[in-house]
């Protein structure tokens, strides 16, 4: 991008990495792609439903990530989703296209810079950052769609803290999880 080109966007992005650097390293960008998969599939006798979808949240980060909260359309069973690892994705079968809803949620010490982020349902200040996609069926010869949003996160805590204590409580309990589902099978060489 050059100066000449894009001079407002230039200095607005100027500006915002010189608030970046008043605040020292406790604010990093993080991108966040959000959309959806789709497929025509035969219409049966017995269902209208034509497309089979799947709505995805790919954050670049997953580390800072506590869940992602998925809200599909009323009409569906079991219309709110969580997904607390990755992929943060839902695969479903319908008829037509709706706005998903999908709040990301990050991990104790962390906060949305966004005057849209509103307080975690465990009370963390600014740890929840609702947004929103329209199912897409036509573009890209109806294969869906994606969309990207670059995202501030402020860290209370030092970006690169190492192993703490609560990392690795964290860790052990993605394990165990993984081991419940079948996923993870640890390498017995090492």
């Amino acid at each position: 991008m050059t100066i000449s080109a894009y001079p407002v966007a230039y200095a607005e992005r100027s500006a915002e990495e010189y608030a970046d650097a008043e605040n020292g390293d406790s604010i990093q960008a993080i991108t966040v792609y959000i959309g959806n998969k789709h497929t025509l599939v035969p219409r049966s006798v017995e269902s209208h439903n034509t497309h089979e979808w799947t709505f995805f949240v790919r954050p670049s980060r997953t580390d800072i990530i506590e869940e992602v909260h998925i809200h599909l359309h009323p009409t569906f069973h079991q219309s709110h989703i969580v997904r607390t690892r990755p992929p943060y994705a839902v695969q479903r079968l319908g008829w037509g296209v709706f706005p998903m809803l999908a709040d990301i949620i990050l991990k104790a010490g962390y906060s949305w810079v966004s005057s849209d982020a509103v307080d975690s349902p465990d009370g963390a200040p600014k740890g929840m950052l609702r947004l929103e996609w329209m199912l897409d069926f036509t573009s890209f010869d109806a294969t869906g769609a994606m969309g990207r949003c670059r995202l501030k996160v402020k860290s209370d805590r030092d970006w690169n803290d190492g192993e703490t204590a609560r990392d690795r409580r964290e860790l052990e309990r993605v394990v165990r999880q993984y081991e419940r589902d079948g996923i993870y099978e640890p390498d017995l060489a090492s």
